[in-house]
């Protein structure tokens, strides 16, 4: 279960990104290819894991959070 409408969003390109993945196995495209969708849907899932920040993403934990004063 999702709460979060930025880890929907991420993990819908995570799809796309494999989908890409598979499709290109399938059609025999080489590894070196391929492995640029597998970094797109690892970058996906970093965003949602906390292993890729973005000034955006820390921008926003930042505004719903009060550190102390």
């Amino acid at each position: 279960m999702l709460t979060n409408v930025r880890h929907y969003e991420a993990l819908g390109h995570v799809d796309q990104a494999l989908l890409h993945v598979a499709k290109g196995l399938a059609t025999g495209l080489p590894a070196d290819l391929v492995v640029i969708d597998l970094r797109d849907a690892l970058h996906h899932l970093g965003t949602i894991t906390g292993q890729v920040t973005t000034d955006e993403v820390l921008g926003t934990i930042f505004s719903r959070f009060c550190i102390g004063k």
